[in-house]
């Protein structure tokens, strides 16, 4: 099978997507009154657009790269790493989503200082945004391999104010612009928005790629194309085991899974930015049950890659892994132009959605939880609204240039998605065990959080240090921290990821737990944890069962883009019917305005309500 480079169909396409989440950007910007608005819609998120968004946000270039890679190696083992969201969505349906709902903050970090203390805040702070920077940086990179590869801009270079620019570079800085202009404009409000776009993008290819894919495998019988598969995937492809990782990984993700799902901040900001604690119910459920069923329809069609193109490696040799183009060569080869740009704008979009979700907190987290408060030390004022929201959107465009920067510079880290999991997991275990715990634990000294993270944080490092060292390897810098090892413990066989999970999650709760032997509650803590404390256990019910005015317009704006993308994909079949399986553009355009028109029917009944919801 031939692999089709986007043509300038697939550029209007990825163009026009550009240019509407921007504008999307401008218009909600009107929603953000003040920085609540900005930094968690005011309070006033609509439960249906908070687990969208919530779903969604989890995705970024991991389904369409790492995942597919993993699935294109290991076969049924896939199944097993896809399904364990869903009871880590189920804890959050029993515990912690009411949980975030009843603390009443503003933002993640809000929590730690109610929770520990207000310098326990500036230390999760430190430790929270120059890791997640470097996170960004990844993300960001891993998604522009792909995009420029399918764009066919990597062989491209280009001279820029006398600096000469690779094509790779310049879509990585366009890419990251675009990403930082409209996290600016428009705060969470934006970012929910374009999920449900997202959402409505990545199931739409997806419904489109799964049969065609096992079509083409079973020569014309989608049926045929399945027992193809059965009966021809390598010997062992349907095992549970893992061919490239340890079997410890699998321990090692869950609790990730668990942290990632429950107490990570992206997460908490859509529990707590609902209006009454029994939506949180609503989205953890509805996140659980799509967690088994769509990855699904992006996930199976990569299986059908492992027969259509059994040597990956000899088509993208310029990747340190090229089982993790599976999906975009799969894409790239059955797709028309016109839904080969779709598709290039899902996984942008996919992307996009979770590093916008990343700046929206991190800046929150400056501005609420360091700005704020060092201000009113300082002047003895609360500094103004305005002047709180020009600091958010200041942050996101530092952090957003440093992340691009960190990008260009990822080729010396390896540049593989084993670099986000690395980094992450270098301090997420450690960061999120003592929050996981204080949810629901209270009876630890205000210490405790601090404590917990610098024991997990420093064991962590020096477990990498003597993993290092028993290998040979240098300890000189932190990239030698992202170097691949295996050490055996105990019988056990461990790589770098499960080293950092474990030794982070085990020194974290020890330290946590054992801090409660002198918890002492005087002064500030003492009305800061017994305030927590009567939160919790006051349920955070909605005064008013309207639906915000806000939250309506948001999924207009969804419905209204999904039926302006599906007639641009209709537009391309006129232009171009006679294409190989332009036919699809048609089905894809249909699709698209069918949802786009049942949204915009199902949001039309709700403009009445128009009365803003108070909060509890």
């Amino acid at each position: 099978m031939n692999v089709n480079h986007l043509n300038s169909f697939d550029y209007v396409v990825v163009a026009l997507y550009m240019v509407m989440v921007l504008a999307v950007g401008l218009y909600v910007s009107r929603f953000n009154k003040k920085t609540t608005d900005y930094f968690k819609g005011g309070g006033h998120i609509p439960w249906v657009l908070s687990m969208v968004s919530l779903f969604v946000s989890g995705f970024s270039a991991f389904m369409f790269v790492g995942a597919a890679g993993f699935t294109y190696k290991n076969g049924g083992a896939a199944f097993i790493l896809f399904s364990l969201a869903f009871p880590a969505y189920m804890i959050g349906y029993w515990v912690y989503g009411k949980r975030w709902r009843r603390t009443r903050i503003d933002t993640p970090l809000e929590f730690i200082s109610r929770r520990f203390s207000p310098g326990t805040t500036y230390f999760y702070t430190v430790l929270a945004i120059v890791p997640n920077v470097v996170v960004l940086g990844t993300m960001i990179y891993t998604l522009v391999i792909f995009v420029s590869t399918a764009l066919g801009f990597n062989s491209l270079s280009f001279v820029i104010a006398g600096q000469a620019v690779s094509g790779f570079q310049l879509t990585l800085i366009v890419t990251g612009i675009v990403m930082i202009i409209y996290t600016m404009l428009g705060g969470l409000w934006a970012v929910m928005v374009t999920d449900a776009l997202q959402f409505v993008i990545l199931f739409l290819i997806s419904l489109i790629m799964l049969p065609v894919a096992f079509t083409i495998l079973g020569d014309g019988s989608f049926v045929e194309g399945i027992s193809t598969l059965a009966r021809e995937a390598p010997e062992g492809y349907w095992n549970p085991g893992l061919t490239d990782r340890p079997q410890m990984f699998w321990l090692a993700y869950g609790i990730m899974i668990v942290l990632g799902y429950n107490v990570n901040w992206h997460i908490a900001q859509r529990y707590y930015s609902v209006p009454d604690e029994r939506d949180t119910k609503k989205i953890a459920a509805w996140c659980a049950g799509l967690s088994l069923l769509l990855p699904m329809l992006w996930v199976v069609p990569v299986m059908a890659s492992r027969l259509l193109f059994p040597d990956l490696a000899s088509m993208w040799p310029e990747l340190a892994d090229p089982s993790e183009a599976a999906f975009v060569t799969l894409a790239l080869s059955i797709l028309p132009h016109g839904l080969t740009g779709i598709m290039v704008a899902a996984i942008f979009a996919a992307t996009m959605s979770s590093v916008d979700t990343m700046f929206n907190w991190m800046a929150a987290v400056v501005t609420k939880d360091v700005f704020v408060p060092v201000t009113k030390i300082v002047t003895h004022e609360e500094p103004s609204e305005r002047m709180q929201l020009v600091v958010g959107r200041s942050c996101v465009a530092i952090m957003g240039a440093i992340s691009i920067y960190v990008a260009l510079q990822m080729n010396q880290f390896g540049g593989s998605f084993d670099t986000y999991q690395k980094a992450l997991s270098l301090y997420g275990p450690s960061m999120f065990t003592p929050v996981i715990f204080g949810l629901v634990f209270t009876r630890t000294p205000w210490w405790s959080g601090m404590a917990a993270l610098g024991a997990g944080v420093g064991g962590v490092i020096v477990a990498n240090i003597f993993a290092n060292l028993s290998q040979g390897l240098t300890v000189s810098s932190f990239g030698d921290l992202f170097t691949d090892v295996n050490v055996i413990v105990a019988g056990i066989d461990l790589s770098r990821y499960e080293i950092n999970v474990l030794v982070g999650v085990i020194v974290s709760t020890i330290v946590f737990f054992l801090s409660s032997l002198f918890d002492s509650r005087v002064g500030a803590f003492r009305t800061r944890i017994e305030s927590l404390e009567n939160d919790l256990r006051t349920p955070a019910h909605a005064v008013n069962p309207n639906i915000d005015l806000r939250g309506i317009l948001a999924f207009r704006i969804a419905g209204w883009l999904s039926i302006g993308i599906g007639i641009l994909l209709m537009i391309f079949f006129v232009l171009r019917p006679g294409a190989e399986r332009a036919i699809l553009n048609t089905l894809g355009g249909g699709l698209a305005v069918v949802l786009g028109f049942i949204v915009v029917r199902w949001v039309g009944k709700l403009i009445p309500a128009e009365e803003v919801l108070s909060e509890d």
